[in-house]
């Protein structure tokens, strides 16, 4: 038995905006149908997206051309480009507002669309839809130099080529500095690009991610999100599941399905240089080379007491500690040609401007162990929940003696890689896609 899934949203506003915005069509004038509505969001993705079904009769619209009733493709007319105006209150969670018409940012927009049925009494859609960000992405290249801290750089970018107002943004402070070009890129994938040498203060775990939540655009460290206080608990437990009589919210906070996406693999993380990497830098000025190794021998990685990590303190199995005692490994070899920045012929490896030894091979392990675990859950919608979210599950002991206690390795905190709330005519769910570094209820913190 699993837990329910809450009620069926209620579409406060549901409006689809032709492209010029001069015909609309509306949910509760009986226009259209909807089917189902989905929201994704995902850490490793710099905008939102979604897909809404509709279905419609045939004389869902008025072509004005022609003064007649006529289909939503050919009346409205549903092209890309349309706008998608929906508010839905939820009943767990903050609303969903996207109906703001004099504000581009709080709407939806047509991207794709796609046939599903089409006859001479009705048609079926699926729309592809992205928010403002994306098609502010694809429309800006930056050609401005910018110099000094990180984080003010992009949110400068964020600000300047995105047109986000600044309480949009979410950026947490860097320690690095760098000097860089635009070079006619496109804003999102020059701020990717500095996510991965960019250093949150007093850390060990460089590397930013850069992506797009419900009204929320954010650029943060791993580290935030890892020493972050758990946003909600929620329970797997397969025998004994609350039931739709229960006169509480404990229903709200069940895992309704669980499944095993990814657990740790030793040989990947040995390529990928988890434990020990050469860095090799080629500086295009000077035409000169530099070689760093980091190892976790050397105190390094996850050896470094700054490590923080969401369960028990990484650990270097003993068969790798072994090999690092017989000789020096290289397991991951990297090259680089450095950005030089603006002036400088030189960088040294504590420059500001530049780490290559935290940005290049420390933010490579940091990226890999984040991914090493990933779980797939579904509980009731909740709202409130969003990529780059902090929860804590607890699981229940596969043992005979149940009341010690929750399983000690699998419980513990997680980060919500991924997620999509979905909506239709029945119910509401939200499913996620967890990652997690390490096993164990316990966490450490930087200091």
């Amino acid at each position: 038995m699993s837990a329910p899934a809450l009620a069926p949203p209620k579409y406060e506003i549901f409006q689809i905006v032709s492209p010029d915005g001069g015909n609309k069509v509306d949910l509760y004038e009986g226009q259209f149908r909807v089917i189902s509505f989905d929201i994704f969001e995902n850490i490793l993705s710099p905008f939102i997206t979604g897909k809404v079904v509709i279905s419609s009769s045939s004389g869902a619209a008025l072509d004005d051309k022609l003064n007649r009733s006529t289909s939503l493709k050919s009346g409205l007319p549903l092209e890309v480009g349309c706008k998608i105006l929906i508010r839905i209150k939820t009943q767990l969670g903050k609303t969903i507002n996207y109906a703001v018409e004099n504000n581009d940012y709080m709407v939806l927009y047509v991207d794709k669309i796609f046939t599903i049925l089409k006859d001479s009494t009705s048609e079926s859609y699926a729309l592809s839809f992205r928010t403002k960000v994306a098609l502010e992405n694809e429309q800006n290249r930056v050609t401005h130099r910018y110099n000094g801290n990180i984080a003010t750089s992009v949110q400068k970018i964020a600000e300047e080529y995105l047109k986000l107002d600044s309480s949009e943004i979410e950026v947490t402070p860097t320690s690095n500095e760098a000097s860089f070009s635009g070079n006619q890129k496109r804003p999102l994938d020059l701020i990717i690009d500095m996510a991965s040498r960019s250093t949150p203060a007093n850390t060990a775990n460089p590397g930013y991610l850069c992506f797009e939540t419900i009204n929320k655009f954010n650029f943060v460290s791993f580290d935030k999100l890892i020493t972050s206080e758990p946003q909600f608990t929620y329970k797997y437990n397969s025998g004994l599941v609350a039931t739709e009589e229960s006169k509480d919210d404990s229903n709200n906070f069940k895992v309704s399905s669980l499944q095993l996406v990814k657990d740790q693999d030793l040989l990947s993380q040995i390529r990928t240089g988890v434990y020990s990497s050469k860095s090799i830098f080629f500086n295009s000025l000077t035409y000169s080379f530099t070689e760093i190794d980091i190892s976790v021998i050397d105190g390094k990685l996850t050896d470094d007491p700054k490590f923080s990590a969401l369960g028990n303190k990484y650990k270097t199995p003993s068969i790798l500690e072994k090999g690092f005692k017989e000789s020096k490994k290289i397991h991951r070899i990297n090259t680089k040609v450095i950005d030089i920045g603006a002036e400088k012929e030189k960088i040294s490896k504590n420059d500001a401007n530049n780490n290559p030894e935290l940005y290049i091979a420390a933010s490579n392990t940091r990226y890999n162990i984040m991914f090493s675990q990933a779980l797939s859950v579904t509980v009731p919608c909740n709202t409130d929940l969003s990529a780059g979210s902090t929860i804590k599950i607890i699981f229940e002991d596969v043992s005979s003696e149940k009341e010690k206690g929750p399983d000690q390795t699998r419980s513990g905190k997680y980060i919500v890689q991924a997620l999509r709330h979905h909506f239709n005519g029945e119910n509401s769910v939200t499913s996620m896609t967890l990652i997690r570094d390490s096993y164990g209820l316990h966490f450490t913190k930087t200091s």
